[in-house]
């Protein structure tokens, strides 16, 4: 049996202007009130072990359907069934009380969670190491600020054995560091056999962390499928109507720095503007602050509508995680640009860590390839094709 699993599933909402107009339609029977369908005909089924990201945007209904799966809402309309201890971050501060300290807090939401307290007295000290609270534990929750709630939270939710764990954008509160923590404990988690529904709105994480991708539009299901499929049509769209503007090939935007390693910049050789079938060279200079073992990648987008077309690691290119000592240093890479078509590209470089899933630190390019050839072709990538046509053979070389 699978441990979620949805049929149908809706949630509706009656809307009145004032109280008062509800009383009235419950003593006359006559409707005071405007619907709102907050959630409409969802069906999904999750298979043990598995990691499914939901996306959309504001309003689209993602936390209604958490909230729907983790029992703080009763669906109005469907079929939903849950089959395992299930535990979940939602809203900042759900099951726990500003009064109690977090020591008392860990109990008190534990027990909510049908946790015994005994299995929680068992781990209270690797919750509470996880957490980085030590020095705070036995002060008051209204005392501590959104991060440190947060980390309170996640670190229970994740310490007590969940079967299903639901996470809605726990981890974009905290900081990088334990983000980090998050992910490594999220993969640990999920490799030990535990489902996971991860609502979020970075979609390097959701891409890095989930084999499919739920898009939620409106209420209903826009789309269900392969994460990298769902991520590229929902980016799409969201660029429809306001396309953004195509900077001056070869200018440079910074990303915001990280903690343990700093990108300086990048250069792109021979220029800004390529032939294609010309190796694109690019070169960035970093700044390691934390000695550890490192990932390098690069990413090709069109300008225009965001389209991811290339991603690659060293990792995903057979080249284990190097370490780096503190220190400055220079990496180069090469592009092989003949498989792609003219137009204009963001270039993405930069490192990550070795589960791929935590960028430390990016920079991005913009450079325009152009073609000799024209191509009346729709499509994005070009290829090597070998034809053979009635026994005859002919190889046209793409570059």
């Amino acid at each position: 049996m699978k441990p979620i699993e949805l049929e149908q599933v809706g949630k509706y909402y009656r809307i009145y202007a004032n109280p008062r107009d509800r009383l009235v339609e419950l003593l006359t029977g006559r409707s005071r009130h405007t619907g709102h369908w907050a959630l409409q005909g969802v069906d999904l089924s999750l298979e043990k072990g598995e990691a499914v990201g939901v996306i959309g945007n504001n309003g689209a209904g993602k936390s209604t359907l958490l909230k729907l799966i983790a029992g703080t809402l009763l669906p109005s309309t469907g079929r939903l069934r849950c089959r395992g201890r299930l535990t979940a971050i939602l809203e900042l501060g759900t099951g726990f009380h500003p009064e109690f300290s977090g020591r008392e807090n860990l109990y008190y939401a534990a027990s909510l969670m049908g946790v015994a307290r005994q299995e929680v007295a068992q781990r209270f000290d690797a919750i509470v190491a996880f957490a980085g609270l030590e020095a705070v534990i036995d002060q008051p929750l209204k005392t501590y600020s959104t991060g440190m709630v947060v980390r309170l939270a996640f670190s229970l939710v994740t310490s007590i054995d969940p079967e299903i764990l639901i996470i809605d954008e726990a981890l974009a509160v905290g900081d990088r560091s334990f983000q980090k923590r998050c992910l490594d404990r999220m993969v640990e988690i999920q490799q030990s056999g535990t489902t996971i529904l991860f609502c979020s709105h970075s979609m390097h994480h959701v891409m890095q962390f989930c084999s499919r991708a739920l898009w939620l539009e409106q209420g209903r299901v826009r789309e269900l499928g392969p994460v990298s499929t769902v991520v590229d049509h929902y980016i799409a769209a969201s660029l429809q109507g306001g396309a953004p503007q195509v900077p001056e090939a070869g200018r440079i935007r910074q990303a915001q720095s990280a903690n343990r390693c700093q990108v300086a910049g990048i250069e792109l050789s021979p220029s800004a503007l390529v032939r294609r079938g010309e190796p694109l060279q690019v070169a960035f200079g970093f700044t390691v602050l934390e000695a550890s073992h490192y990932t390098f990648g690069v990413a090709l987008e069109l300008r225009d509508t965001a389209t991811r077309l290339v991603a690659e690691t060293t990792l995903e290119n057979g080249i284990a995680p190097v370490w780096l000592e503190t220190g400055r240093y220079t990496f180069t890479l090469r592009v092989d640009t003949s498989p792609l078509r003219s137009g204009v590209y963001t270039l993405f470089a930069g490192l990550l860590d070795d589960t791929l899933l935590q960028i430390e630190d990016y920079e991005e390019a913009v450079f325009e390839l152009v073609d000799s050839e024209v191509v009346r072709s729709p499509a994005m990538i070009r290829a090597n094709v070998d034809w053979d046509l009635d026994g005859r053979f002919f190889h046209r070389d793409s570059a």
